[in-house]
C-alpha cells in the first residue's frame, strides 16, 4: 500500500532538476555518435520541459535550463531556484551520488523503468517521480495530445500474476464483504488467495475453475 509518489519532500523541484542534469548527460553522449546524418546529429542544448503527473494523473510542464560549466558541475534552473549540481555517477547506472548546492546526496535515477518507457524515474529522500524531459518544441507537441483518463478498475477482480485459477469461491449476485475470500491462484506451487477489497455484489464471473490466467485477466466483475 505504500506509494512513493505520496510521499512530501522538503524540496520537490531538486527531483525536476536532477531529471534534467541527467537527461543532459545522455544527450552529451548521444551526440558524441559517430555516423549521425549532416543536420540531423544530436544536439544538446540548454533548455527543457519535464512534464511530470499530478495527483489527478494530469500533465505539469515545468521549463528548466541546463548550463555546464568547465568545472564537471552543471546549474540547473527551476523556476526561482537553482540547483548547482555535481555527479560523477555512470550513465546506466541506477544510483546517482553526488553534491548539490555544497551538500552531498544520494538517488536513483532509472531509465523506462515506470509505466513510460520515455521518463526517467527519479528516487530521493522517499519521494518519486517520473519526468520526460522534453526540448521546448516536444514540450508544446505534448499539449497536444489528447488526455486519456486511466480506466476504471475499482469493479474488476484481475489475476495479479499469471497462473491456474483452482477454486472460485463465489457465485453471481452474491453479496460480499471487504476481506472475504473471492478466488484462489496457483502459481509456483503456492497457492494465493484473493479477498474483496470492499463491500459489492458479484456480476459476471468471466473465468472459471482449472482455467490459465494471464497477468491482469479479468477473473469477475462487479455490479
Amino acid at each position: 500500500g505504500f506509494h512513493a509518489e505520496d510521499v512530501p519532500h522538503d524540496d520537490p523541484n531538486f527531483l525536476v532538476a536532477l531529471a534534467a542534469f541527467m537527461n543532459r548527460r545522455y544527450r552529451a553522449r548521444a551526440s558524441g555518435i559517430s555516423g549521425q546524418l549532416d543536420g540531423h546529429g544530436v544536439k544538446v542544448g540548454e533548455k527543457f520541459v519535464v512534464v511530470t503527473l499530478d495527483a489527478e494523473g494530469r500533465h505539469v510542464h515545468t521549463p528548466v535550463s541546463v548550463t555546464d560549466f568547465k568545472t564537471g558541475s552543471s546549474a540547473v534552473q527551476v523556476g526561482t531556484s537553482t540547483f548547482r549540481i555535481c555527479s560523477s555517477a555512470q550513465l546506466g547506472s541506477v544510483r546517482v551520488e553526488g553534491v548539490v548546492n555544497d551538500k552531498p546526496f544520494t538517488a536513483q535515477v532509472e531509465r523506462g523503468a515506470g509505466k513510460n518507457p520515455l521518463a526517467l524515474r527519479v528516487s530521493h529522500n522517499g519521494t518519486q517521480i517520473e519526468a520526460m524531459v522534453l526540448s521546448p518544441l516536444g514540450a508544446r507537441l505534448q499539449k497536444l495530445m489528447p488526455y486519456k483518463a486511466p480506466p476504471d478498475l475499482s469493479k474488476y477482480l484481475m489475476s495479479p500474476m499469471p497462473g491456474l485459477l483452482v477454486e472460485v469461491a463465489v457465485k453471481p449476485g452474491q453479496q460480499v464483504q471487504a476481506g472475504e475470500k473471492l478466488a484462489v491462484i496457483e502459481a509456483m506451487k503456492m497457492e494465493n488467495v484473493l479477498f474483496a477489497s470492499q463491500d459489492g455484489v458479484v456480476g459476471t464471473i468471466s473465468a472459471g475453475k482449472g482455467e490459465s490466467l494471464a497477468v491482469d485477466q479479468v477473473i469477475m466483475e462487479f455490479a
